[in-house]
């Protein structure tokens, strides 16, 4: 079984991270996809992120139908600090002998030094990185020989800081995040000007 993980914040999910994941069904072809909305971040601890159950939700809305796509909540529900290396050597533990392919950003990707337990990170995965626009993607030092995939995916210039930044606006959102991510954050008042 080869099984393909996308972990992030999610917050909010958006379209750019819905094409990231269709391209790597179409290069990748994994069995299955499993977006991993992150818990509590050990990096970016003052960070407030949306409610775990919101972010649930937005992700299941942006990727609909597709059946190839599930949402594993198993961070938003681990007490702690959501640790990539615990989120791999469960999926190790309950599915012997898969290949796992993790999915990350370039920026993550030169952060890996400074990930918890990165060394393992890189053993029980293959990493799967989206390059930025016209920048090579290159080993953190330090780091291992691991297991590495470059995506090459058409540039999508969506983040989830300019989604946000839209919606303090008042911009309309829904060609960043989609219809009906778009009514759902309005619907919850995500992500609104504080008071």
């Amino acid at each position: 079984m080869k099984l393909a993980l996308f972990g992030g914040s999610f917050d909010p999910p958006h379209l750019g991270h819905l094409a990231f994941a269709r391209f790597a069904l179409h290069v990748l072809a994994p069995d299955r996809l499993l977006w991993l909305p992150a818990g509590r971040q050990w990096q970016k601890p003052d960070q407030v992120m949306a409610a775990a159950v919101h972010r649930a939700a937005m992700v299941r809305l942006l990727f609909g139908a597709e059946s190839r796509f599930e949402l594993d909540e198993r961070e938003l529900h681990r007490r702690g600090p959501s640790f990539t290396a615990d989120t791999l050597r469960e999926f190790t533990a309950e599915y012997p002998g898969a290949e796992l392919m993790f999915l990350i950003g370039q920026d993550q990707y030169e952060r890996l030094p400074t990930w918890y337990r990165a060394e393992l990170v890189v053993e029980l995965a293959t990493l799967v990185v989206v390059p930025r626009s016209g920048v090579a993607v290159v080993t953190p030092p330090g780091m291992p020989p691991h297991r590495l995939q470059v995506l090459d995916l058409p540039d999508v210039p969506i983040s989830s800081t300019a989604v946000r930044t839209a919606i303090a606006r008042g911009d309309d959102i829904s060609p960043l995040v989609g219809a009906d991510v778009a009514s759902y954050i309005a619907s919850h008042r995500l992500y609104g000007k504080k008071p």
